[in-house]
């Protein structure tokens, strides 16, 4: 369409380049996401470790509210991707995976949605023998993206930006729910705790 450009993921960001490789620690330190965190366009902590950030400093690797996370490496998780919507902290990536963030004049979610719908895409990208793909920066980079202006990125951003953050807000919800579940429900099983304890009306003497 006029006023449309086709352009490089490179020039739509200000910053695309694979993470670090950690030291890792049993507690404390730093979140740290790999590969298996991110999986069908979500972003999983409950798969992440700790890395100790006293031996090798993340100086300006801590991610960023909307960047996107791409996996670079590996059969059959090469090209997964998702975008960053909640950090329960300071988060880095390990150096399987490339964060992308949008430049000042591409609206991160346009961005966002842009390449999480062009996994298999992406994944063709990946060079070397089996077992051993890697997907290069300079690849990732060179990716073609056809460009609407920036007024109507702006546009389509405000449009989908609540519907993006509802669901991330229902997943956090989900999981604490099931983090709850999974706490108490053996409780329950075992006898330890009965439902008249879990029942405020009981708990308060209320009718």
């Amino acid at each position: 369409p006029k006023g449309w450009m086709v352009r490089t993921l490179s020039s739509l960001s200000k910053y695309l380049s694979r993470g670090i490789g950690p030291s890792y620690l049993e507690q404390g330190g730093v979140c740290v996401l790999n590969q298996k965190c991110i999986r069908d366009h979500r972003v999983d902590f409950s798969k992440s470790r700790r890395h100790d950030s006293a031996k090798k400093h993340i100086s300006d690797r801590a991610l960023e509210l909307h960047d996107v996370l791409v996996n670079s490496t590996g059969m059959g998780t090469l090209g997964r991707v998702a975008q960053v919507f909640y950090l329960p902290e300071v988060t880095i990536v390990d150096s399987h995976v490339t964060i992308v963030r949008a430049a000042s004049d591409t609206n991160p979610f346009f961005l966002g949605i842009n390449l999480t719908n062009r996994e298999a895409e992406i994944e063709e990208l990946g060079e070397g023998s089996t077992g051993q793909t890697e997907l290069s920066r300079a690849r990732l980079g060179a990716l073609k993206i056809v460009t609407p202006p920036f007024d109507l990125q702006k546009a389509f951003g405000a449009a989908v930006m609540p519907l993006l953050m509802c669901i991330s807000e229902n997943e956090n919800q989900s999981r604490t729910l099931a983090t709850l579940r999974d706490t108490l429900l053996p409780k329950l099983l075992s006898g330890e705790l009965s439902v008249a304890e879990l029942d405020p009306a009981e708990t308060t003497g209320a009718q």
